[in-house]
């Protein structure tokens, strides 16, 4: 027999002093990452995502950030991000929302500073042992031990934190500035409206000509473009953690006409909004 031994007293990972309320676990494999998570926000969940493999380019609060195994990506409440995925460039993540966060020094339900980078890159070991836990954490909930989940958390936010410390923060590829925090912020606040191009450049005092080569050079897309991808992601979170007609959802985005954005969100995501509400969440 060998036996191992507890060698310190148990220390919260991130000085949390309440255990934090588990949403969701995710697992996506490359099959699946044809159909994408659009661009989004959580008022009041964060969400930790680990890369398993492919590749991609991620758009995390207004900068673009390569993404490969090994990855780790922290999103605070509130951060717009989008996890651009497809045929042509298939991505498997693991990922778990949670929110009820109160980490010192933090504003709630946020797991990093402001400033930090979202994401950190992890050697193949612990690369391994990380995604190992998410499949039991995964596995625990879809079994229906969500007490277990809860507490298997733990260990993994306790990984995480170790492992943020020791790994190289991954470098931003694209620096964003005043006008592109303007930018975004206009669309994030005002996605659901109509409104063209010249209204959104008269507001912010540039020219449309400008304001489209900022908004593309900082985030990849036109600002048509990031308006298409925030209210289909707004879609799809509606979709998933509502009950709301589809009528209804489609007006709350700010499209009028149904089967219009039936369309959209169909190219958007490759599946209408029916078929993803219902392959989407895990039914126990």
């Amino acid at each position: 027999m060998v036996q191992c031994f507890v060698k310190k007293e148990y220390e919260p990972p991130f000085g949390l002093s309440t255990l934090p309320r588990l949403f969701s676990v995710s697992r996506t494999d490359e099959k699946a990452s044809a159909h994408p998570r659009v661009m989004h926000a959580h008022d009041d969940l964060v969400e930790v995502v680990l890369v398993r493999g492919g590749s991609s380019r991620y758009f995390v609060g207004g900068t673009v950030y390569d993404a490969t195994r090994g990855d780790l990506f922290i999103y605070n409440s509130g951060v717009v991000h989008d996890e651009p995925s497809g045929p042509d460039r298939p991505v498997s993540t693991v990922s778990l929302a949670l929110g009820g966060l109160h980490a010192p020094g933090l504003r709630e339900n946020a797991l990093i500073a402001e400033d930090a980078s979202p994401v950190c890159r992890l050697t193949e070991p612990q690369t391994a042992r990380l995604e190992r836990l998410y499949d039991v954490l995964y596995d625990e909930l879809t079994e229906g031990n969500d007490d277990g989940a809860h507490h298997l958390l733990m260990a993994l936010l306790s990984l995480v934190e170790q492992y943020r410390g020791a790994a190289g923060q991954g470098a931003h590829t694209a620096d964003e500035n005043a006008l592109s925090r303007r930018i975004k912020a206009y669309i994030d606040a005002h996605f659901a409206e109509e409104f063209s191009l010249r209204q959104m450049a008269d507001s912010l005092h540039v020219s449309p000509y400008y304001l489209s080569h900022v908004c593309k050079d900082a985030t990849g897309y036109s600002p048509l473009q990031y308006v298409l991808r925030r209210r289909i992601g707004e879609a799809q979170t509606l979709l998933i953690t509502t009950g709301l007609p589809i009528a209804r959802i489609a007006a709350q985005v700010g499209y009028d006409n149904v089967t219009h954005f039936n369309a959209q969100f169909a190219k958007a995501v490759g599946m209408p909004p029916r078929t993803f509400r219902r392959e989407y969440v895990y039914h126990k």
